[in-house]
């Protein structure tokens, strides 16, 4: 069911219906539900969980980029006292692979409301102490559907190189959450806002936060009089969100496009630990087991029968002349980046 073409079609006074909202979200998620049953992949399977598989080539240029705007996310926020924890398929790689699942081509951390806010806060002023991350690195957080938050910094839907043509392509759409990626080569890390949920809303969380969701992102690329701090503090306050520490934790109304995880044991996520990933050490959940099976079920260490790419290394070789010149980039960006991570750690 295409929810997004049904709700443009409907008038804009039940489109505003939350009544509504809830009620389509349910049948949708129950048709995701019953189409997204998946079969371990037997045969990739005994390859990357029994073998020292490697990655080579551009697709490894790629992870190598995330791993250090990772280690400088990593950096700012061992400066400012701020917690994240890898998320998503970063965390499965971690716990499947100790890095990178093989073919991946994307990077995700989780950060609590506070935090998230704080990072938004100090991440500029950080980029631009280096001028080389100043000129290259992209800052992203949508507030409508053309304007970045932050008003003095690169955006990674970047319209003089094409990436704001390749993120408006229907597979992949544009996000709203802070992203920081690379312009060229062009990589970006998501960075995913979560909030503590309040124990007499946990029922009405469950039942309304996707509705809520898909209508707090429609609006914003929809509507040309959006107000996102206005329309997300009356959402916040209504599903009964909060800053303090309760019991329970859920993905913010301005986390991802597609997920509906719901709510889960604040225990699943705090204390942080650490996790190798990629010969260095990470934040990560403090029960990542138990949050793995909750979101993708008990079979998450097997290799997927259908396995999925952003297409970013097809979408870079658009950006370069030739093979060769896009391999020197990544290498020489690597280079850099590293350099300055490792001088910002032994200032620490």
């Amino acid at each position: 069911m295409d929810l997004s073409k049904l709700y443009k079609k409907l008038p804009s006074k039940i489109q505003e219906s939350d009544e509504l909202l809830i009620l389509l979200m349910k049948i949708s998620k129950t048709i995701r539900k019953t189409n997204s049953k998946s079969t371990p992949n037997y045969a990739l399977n005994s390859m990357f969980k029994h073998n020292n598989v490697k990655i080579t080539g551009s697709l490894r240029h790629i992870q190598q980029m995330y791993l250090e705007l990772l280690r400088f996310i990593d950096n700012i926020c061992g400066k400012y006292d701020l917690d994240y924890c890898l998320i998503y398929g970063t965390l499965i790689g971690a716990m499947r692979h100790e890095g990178f699942i093989p073919w991946d081509d994307d990077c995700d951390i989780l950060m609590m409301r506070k935090d998230y806010e704080k990072l938004i806060e100090v991440l500029p002023q950080e980029l631009k102490k280096n001028e080389f991350l100043k000129e290259n690195c992209a800052l992203t957080k949508l507030i409508n559907k053309e304007e970045n938050y932050f008003k003095d910094m690169n955006s990674i839907y970047n319209k003089k190189l094409g990436h704001d043509d390749y993120f408006n392509q229907p597979h992949l759409g544009k996000s709203i959450f802070l992203q920081i990626g690379w312009l060229k080569p062009m990589v970006k890390l998501d960075i995913f806002p979560y909030d503590y949920v309040k124990e007499n809303k946990i029922d009405y969380y469950n039942k309304s936060y996707s509705a809520y969701k898909f209508s707090f992102r429609s609006s914003l690329f929809e509507k040309n009089n959006f107000k996102f701090n206005e329309e997300f503090n009356r959402i916040f306050s209504k599903m009964g969100l909060t800053l303090n520490k309760t019991d329970y934790i859920g993905e913010g109304i301005d986390a991802s496009e597609i997920d509906d995880f719901g709510w889960f044991p604040t225990e699943y996520i705090f204390p942080l630990k650490t996790i190798q990933f990629e010969n260095y050490e990470f934040k990560c959940p403090n029960k990542p087991d138990k949050l793995l099976k909750l979101w993708y079920g008990d079979d998450y260490m097997d290799i997927p029968s259908n396995i999925t790419m952003h297409g970013y290394q097809e979408y870079n070789s658009t950006l370069f002349n030739s093979q060769t010149e896009m391999e020197m980039s990544f290498k020489n960006t690597i280079k850099k980046l590293k350099e300055i991570n490792d001088e910002i750690e032994q200032n620490i």
